[in-house]
């Protein structure tokens, strides 16, 4: 069998979001990357903590029976909600989840001022107010909640539309993003944190409005997390 003697790491999101996380852990060696998503209960950002931490139990059940040592909550709004419960009622599994990179964009800005884009959940969550008080005292930070914009990705990235070059020339999605980020931009916000797996397919549309602005995605960070465990 190719895969025996691989180490087996699960990778969850609601939808196609954490894709993007999945294709970078399988460049790692010796792994085998399972990905399950929610599509039935999609989208997690307008849901409560209490369905949020039902659903990733379910989840966590089945990758428990395939055999993950590892998973990777790939879903701001999942992991920052409900993936402290996961970790208490599976001991023997290890839990690695994304969240706001509040603490990353706080040491890089230059003018004081840094925004976190998410879901409603991710933004009202405890986590991230938390991260706030910790890393956020001495700068001025947006945080904005983006509804509909999951939503309008997930959509696409389902029909299998090559996202990184369609969105680039994409006006609703332009006007979305337009929508939420140049007020705060316009005031001298300088850093724009990802607090969603879904935007990243983005990036190229949101740098070529903002050419100016650094868009920090905490991805890479996950995965290096990822190869400590290992």
């Amino acid at each position: 069998m190719k895969d025996e003697g691989k180490t087996k790491i699960g990778v969850f999101d609601s939808g196609a979001g954490g894709r993007l996380i999945a294709d970078k852990l399988r460049a790692l060696k010796n792994v085998n990357v399972i990905y399950l998503s929610d599509p039935e209960y999609f989208p997690y950002g307008t849901k409560t903590e209490e369905i949020i931490q039902d659903r990733l139990l379910h989840f966590a059940k089945q990758f428990k029976l395939k055999g993950c040592r590892i998973v990777v909550i790939a879903c701001n709004s999942a992991a920052t909600n409900g993936i402290a419960s996961l970790r208490k009622k599976f001991s023997e599994m290890i839990f690695v989840g994304i969240e706001p990179p509040i603490k990353p964009i706080a040491g890089i800005t230059k003018t004081g001022k840094v925004a976190i884009i998410g879901t409603s959940a991710t933004i009202t969550s405890k986590r991230r107010q938390n991260l706030q008080a910790l890393f956020a005292k001495k700068i001025k930070l947006y945080n904005i909640s983006c509804p509909g914009l999951a939503e309008y990705i997930e959509e696409l990235v389902r029909k299998d539309i090559k996202c990184s070059t369609t969105f680039y020339n994409n006006k609703q999605a332009e006007w979305l993003v337009r929508k939420f980020l140049d007020k705060p931009i316009a005031e001298g916000v300088d850093v724009v944190g990802i607090a969603c797996t879904h935007y990243p397919y983005l990036f190229p549309l949101m740098q070529g409005l903002y050419p100016k602005v650094k868009f920090y995605d905490p991805a890479d960070a996950v995965v290096l997390q990822v190869k400590r465990m290992l």
